[in-house]
C-alpha cells in the first residue's frame, strides 16, 4: 500500500504554525511580555542546555495559546487558527496532496507542531495526523506535553507506532529540514523541499531578531522611570550641558576600560574573536541591564556562539568573573575609605569586610580538589547530561580565570572604571552648585548604591540605587534639591546611556548578520 507523509511546517505551510499561534493568541504588549518571560528558555534552549519540548511547553504557556483555543471551542469556533493556516498553504504542495488521495494513497501528516493548533487543518485536508500531543484535562488542553516532539527519529517512531513496521507500505515522504532526514531516509521516494521556488535553507526561529524589540522595552522603562521622578530635569539637563558633555565622556572612558577588561579575560582563555564582532556584541549586551541581577547580559554568550562560534560555558565563565571583580572592585573603594564609612557609623562597613572575605574564601575554596570533586559529583546526579557537559567546560574555564594576578588586574580595571564615573557624578554636584564633597566621596555614595541596586535584583535596580545614592550624598552634606537631580542624571548617563549604546549595537549586529 502506498503512504504519502507530509511535513507541516515548511512544507505544507510557507511558514510555522507555532509562531503564527503565538502571533494570534497576544497583541503588541502581550507578545513583548510573553517573549520577556519565554527569554531564558529560548537562550538556553539555543545554547541547546534544554530540549526543544521542554522550551515548547514554555512558549505555549506564555502565550497562552492553550487557553486561546479553549475559548474559541467554547464559543463554537474551531477555527481560531484555521484561516491563517489556510492563507500559508503551498499551491504546489495540496495539489500534489490532492493527487495522492486521488490516486488512493493513505495520506498523513506528521508535524512537531502540536495537534490543537493542526486538527482543524487535518480535517479540512481530509487526512491523518501524527503530531506532537499536549495534555487534555476535562476536554481543555494545557501546556504540558504527553508525547515526545514530533522531530527527527520520533516521527519515524510515530508512524511506525501507527502503521506497523514500515517494509509493509511504499511510502513518499515530503520534507524541508534536517527535522525530516530521519523521515527522508526511511521514505522509498523522498521529496527535499520539492515545493520552494528557491533552494534555501529552512529558517529556524532566531532569538536575535527579538533581541533589539526587547532591549527597547528595557530602555524605555527605565528612561521613563527615571523622567517620572524629576520634572525639571529637562531644563537643567540643558543648562548643565557642558558638564553632562564631559561626564558621558568619562562614561564612554569608563566602559572602554572595562572592555579592555574583557578582552584580558578571553586572552586568558585563549579566545580571541575579531574585536570587532566582540565589541558589539560586548556592547549590545549591555543593552539588558535593566534585567534582574543583570542576568540578561549572558545574552553576551549566545551571540558570540551564534557568530564567532565560541562555546558558551567559557564566555559565560568569564562573564562571571567580570561581575565578581566588579564586585570587589566595588569592595575596595569602599574599604579604601574606610574611616569615612566609620565617621558615618553604617553597617555598610561590617556587610563590605563579610563580603570581600567572602569572595577571597570562595576563591580560594575554588582551588581546592575536594570542592571540584563535590562539584563534579553533585553536577553528573542533579543536572541533564548536556547540563554536565556544558559545567564541566565552564569549570576548566573557571580554573584559568582564578588566577591571582589576573583577578587582581582586573579588580584594579574595575576600581579605575568605577572612580571614573564617580568623577562624573561629582562634576554634576558642581554644576548644580553644592559645595562640601569631593570627587572620592562622590565615587563611595555612587559605587555603593550600585552594589545596593544589583543586591536588590530589581530590573536596572531602578528605584533602589537612586534611593541608596540621594541618601548616601545627602548624608555627606549635599542637600536634596542637589542629590535629587544629580542622581537621576548619572543614572541616565551611565546605566541607561549604556543600554541605549546596546540598543543601536544589537541593531547592528542584526543587520549585519
Amino acid at each position: 500500500m502506498a503512504i504519502a507523509v507530509f511535513d507541516v511546517d515548511g512544507t505544507l505551510l510557507q511558514g510555522d504554525c507555532l509562531l503564527m499561534a503565538c502571533r494570534r493568541s497576544r497583541g503588541a504588549l502581550g507578545t513583548v511580555l510573553a517573549v520577556l518571560i519565554c527569554m531564558p528558555w529560548l537562550i538556553a534552549w539555543q545554547l541547546r542546555l534544554i530540549k526543544t519540548g521542554r522550551c515548547k511547553e514554555k512558549v505555549i504557556a506564555a502565550f497562552r495559546i492553550c487557553e486561546a483555543v479553549n475559548q474559541a471551542a467554547l464559543n463554537d469556533r474551531q477555527d481560531w487558527l484555521l484561516p491563517m493556516l489556510q492563507r500559508q498553504l503551498r499551491d504546489e504542495a495540496v495539489q500534489r496532496l490532492q493527487w495522492h488521495q486521488k490516486r488512493g494513497d493513505r495520506v498523513l501528516l506528521c508535524s512537531a507542531s502540536p495537534r490543537l493548533l493542526l486538527q482543524p487543518l487535518a480535517d479540512v485536508l481530509g487526512v491523518e495526523l501524527l503530531c506532537t500531543e499536549l495534555a487534555k484535562v476535562e476536554g481543555l488542553w494545557q501546556p504540558q506535553l504527553v508525547s515526545a516532539n514530533c522531530k527527527g527519529s520520533e516521527k519515524v517512531r510515530c508512524l511506525e507506532a501507527h502503521l506497523g513496521p514500515l517494509k509493509h507500505f511504499t511510502i513518499e515522504a515530503y520534507g524541508d529540514s534536517r527535522g525530516d532526514r530521519e523521515l527522508l531516509q526511511a521514505a522509498a521516494i523522498p521529496h527535499y523541499r520539492s515545493f520552494c521556488t528557491e533552494p534555501r535553507p529552512y529558517p529556524a526561529f532566531s532569538l536575535g531578531a527579538l533581541l533589539p524589540l526587547i532591549a527597547l522595552t528595557l530602555l524605555s522603562y527605565g528612561l521613563l522611570g527615571s523622567w517620572s521622578q524629576g520634572d525639571k530635569l529637562l531644563p537643567l539637563f540643558l543648562r548643565l550641558l557642558p558638564q553632562i558633555s564631559v561626564g558621558l565622556l568619562l562614561v564612554l572612558v569608563s566602559y572602554t576600560v572595562r572592555y579592555g577588561r574583557w578582552r584580558l579575560l578571553l586572552a586568558a582563555l585563549s579566545l580571541q574573536p575579531p574585536i570587532a564582532d566582540d565589541a558589539r556584541i560586548w556592547m549590545g549586551s549591555y543593552a539588558f541591564t535593566a534585567t534582574p541581577g543583570k542576568s540578561g547580559e549572558a545574552v553576551r554568550s549566545w551571540l558570540l556562539k551564534q557568530n564567532c562560534n565560541i562555546p558558551a560555558p567559557p564566555t559565560l565563565m568569564a562573564l562571571a568573573v567580570e561581575r565578581l571583580t566588579d564586585g570587589t572592585s566595588v569592595l575596595l573603594i569602599l574599604l579604601f575609605n574606610l574611616p569615612l564609612l566609620l565617621r558615618w557609623k553604617l553597617p555598610l562597613v561590617l556587610l563590605c569586610t563579610l563580603g570581600l572575605i567572602a569572595v577571597i574564601g570562595f576563591w580560594l575554596l575554588g582551588w581546592g580538589r575536594w570542592l571540584r570533586s563535590l562539584f563534579c559529583s553533585t553536577a553528573n546526579k542533579l543536572l541533564p547530561e548536556k547540563f554536565v557537559s556544558a559545567s564541566g567546560d565552564g569549570l576548566i574555564a573557571l580554573r584559568q580565570l582564578l588566577r591571582p594576578r589576573l583577578l587582581l588586574t582586573a579588580t584594579m580595571i574595575g576600581v579605575v572604571a568605577w572612580s571614573l564615573e564617580g568623577l562624573s557624578l561629582w562634576i554634576l554636584i558642581k554644576g548644580i552648585g553644592a559645595g562640601g564633597i569631593n570627587w572620592n566621596e562622590a565615587t563611595i555614595a555612587h559605587t555603593a548604591a550600585g552594589l545596593l541596586g544589583a543586591l536588590s535584583l530589581l530590573p536596572g535596580g531602578l528605584g533602589s540605587t537612586e534611593a541608596g545614592t540621594i541618601g548616601l550624598l545627602n548624608l555627606q552634606g549635599v542637600p536634596l534639591a542637589v542629590a535629587t537631580p544629580a542622581t537621576l542624571l548619572i543614572r541616565l548617563m551611565t546605566i541607561w546611556f549604556a543600554t541605549g549604546l546596546g540598543v543601536l549595537c544589537l541593531l547592528w549586529q542584526e543587520r549585519r548578520s
